[in-house]
């Protein structure tokens, strides 16, 4: 028969065995993104990584028992920075599409919204590209998505950012802007009364027949981490938190 001391540290020593075991089990898993996308990524006044994906991320990571870290990175090396392992996934508002599929996989759709063109309120109706300065976030899926499908002779102008773009469309520089919804949306809202901007077109082929929605990106042949991810993103629309996530950004 143990005593009862003996039993007690028999029990504490099963607790704490217990407690390694999870925490060994909590893999480590570093996210690289881009935080110059709101509402999707940015800084916060304290410099933290913030935004609707980060939060869907820290959720899936929370329901499939992953310890999970953000760092950021320039957009258009995000996905370069996988094949050689300096981060174990991606999560940027990154559309899935054929040409990033050559390179990377994608975990399953979290978000899948039309971009629009924002232009001025007399094009409303009547809005063609044809002849128009269309800014454009460089190397994104929206870019190539006008280069290949919606030029239309139209003059493509490509910026460092969506805000950079519709920065020069409020001084007229430009005729349009092509970019997501949800950036339009939050840029149209902290406008002045009275603004002439509008959204001039839906570009709803973009999800019927280009891209497959925001994913999440791992290193090619990476299924254990895209399925675990998978497995925490149908969890978390099961549970109901991924509907508080989406209400919380996009009421």
């Amino acid at each position: 028969m143990l005593s009862v001391s003996r039993k007690i540290a028999f029990i504490l020593l099963l607790f704490c065995t217990s407690l390694s075991a999870e925490i060994a089990m909590q893999e480590r898993v570093k996210f690289a993104t881009d935080s110059n996308y709101y509402p999707f990524e940015y800084l916060s006044n304290d410099k933290e990584i913030k935004g609707f994906d980060i939060d869907i991320a820290k959720a899936i990571c929370k329901e499939v028992n992953l310890n999970c870290s953000f760092e950021h990175h320039r957009f258009d090396g995000l996905l370069l920075t996988l094949p050689f392992g300096r981060y174990d996934a991606v999560i940027a508002a990154l559309d899935i599409t054929d040409e990033r599929l050559k390179i990377v996989d994608f975990s399953d759709s979290y978000y899948k919204v039309p971009p629009v063109f924002i232009s001025k309120k007399q094009l409303q109706g009547q809005f063609s590209l044809s002849g128009k300065f269309i800014g454009v976030q460089a190397n994104t899926s929206n870019q190539s998505y006008l280069i290949q499908f919606a030029r239309d002779n139209s003059y493509i102008v490509p910026y460092f950012s969506s805000q950079a773009a519709l920065d020069d469309l409020k001084l007229q520089r430009i005729d349009a802007v092509f970019a997501d919804f949800a950036v339009i949306n939050d840029f149209l809202s902290k406008q002045e009364a009275g603004s002439n901007l509008v959204i001039s077109r839906t570009e709803a082929v973009f999800v019927e027949q280009f891209s497959g929605g925001y994913g999440i990106a791992v290193k090619k042949g990476n299924d254990v981490l895209r399925l675990r991810l998978n497995q925490g993103l149908k969890l978390i629309v099961e549970n109901g938190v991924y509907s508080k996530i989406y209400q919380q950004y996009f009421p």
